[in-house]
């Protein structure tokens, strides 16, 4: 039981832990490459609906800018 027990904490710790939205945010170029290997059936999971997001928080805020040096 015991060895049972330190085997599923030893799976559950190798797994990784999504990147977040925000963090592809801030990191645009690790979104791309991973929106991209998600189009390519590379990668799956969690990790591709934030990358999309996270891009697509980038592009919003690159439009907002836009948006308000057409006022200055």
């Amino acid at each position: 039981m015991k060895r049972l027990i330190v085997l599923a904490f030893m799976v559950s710790a190798c797994q990784a832990e999504p990147r977040s939205a925000s963090y592809f945010q801030a990191h645009p170029d690790d979104a791309r490459r991973v929106v991209d290997a998600c189009r390519q059936g590379a990668h799956r999971g969690a990790e591709c609906d934030h990358a999309k997001a996270g891009q697509a928080a980038t592009q919003a805020d690159k439009r907002m800018e836009l948006f308000k040096k057409s006022f200055e």
